[in-house]
């Protein structure tokens, strides 16, 4: 083997390694740029849902809800509070308590129990009709206003206007209900005539 050839095919050869060498350097340099991109990116997604029965879309993202969603989920949690009867109450009562706050589901219980206790003993359901809603976003309150029809077997025994508020917490993508209460219809988030269960 000459000389020439043997120094000419070590050339080519240390330049193919050079090649790779910076090729490998410029990638892991790419590389490293776009972690720290993401890595330094602050999280602005919002996820879009659709309840089961959508009458409106609504947006979460990680800090907070839309009012859409707080109204649906608000009028949600009433009709199950208060559409009732001596069968339904246990099931509806059940779904409630899972969006309860852990924090705050022996009060909220309390209160249902009690109202299932009255339901049974005079053998009535009830039934509620929202009328409209009023959102606090900021505070996470919804006051939802109605009529609640209270039947005996087939006989509409009376129909009274009510209003609920509900106070939530939203931690960790979860929307929780603290508090349900009857409140004035006309001043529904004052804390003077709250019953708060």
């Amino acid at each position: 083997m000459n000389i020439h050839e043997y120094t000419s095919e070590l050339a080519s050869r240390l330049a193919v390694r050079k090649f790779f060498i910076y090729a490998f350097a410029a990638s892991l340099g790419v590389n490293l740029i776009l972690a720290g991109g993401i890595v330094a990116m602050e999280d602005k997604s919002r996820v879009v849902v659709l309840p089961a029965e959508p009458s409106k879309s609504f947006w979460m993202d990680d800090k907070t809800v839309s009012p859409e969603y707080l109204e649906q989920m608000s009028s949600y949690l009433v009709q199950l509070a208060l559409n009732n009867s001596p069968e339904t109450f246990e099931h509806n009562m059940t779904q409630l308590l899972k969006y309860a706050d852990p924090e705050k589901r022996g009060d909220i219980e309390l209160m249902l129990l009690k109202q299932g206790r009255q339901m049974k003993s005079s053998n009535s359901s009830t039934s509620f009709i929202p009328q409209s809603v009023e959102v606090l976003p900021r505070s996470m309150k919804v006051a939802v206003s109605g009529n609640v029809r209270q039947f005996i077997g087939n006989v509409l025994t009376s129909t009274t206007q009510k209003c609920w508020t509900l106070q939530f917490r939203y931690a960790g993508t979860r929307l929780w209900v603290q508090s349900m209460h009857e409140t004035n219809c006309k001043k529904p988030f004052e804390n003077s005539s709250k019953k708060e269960a």
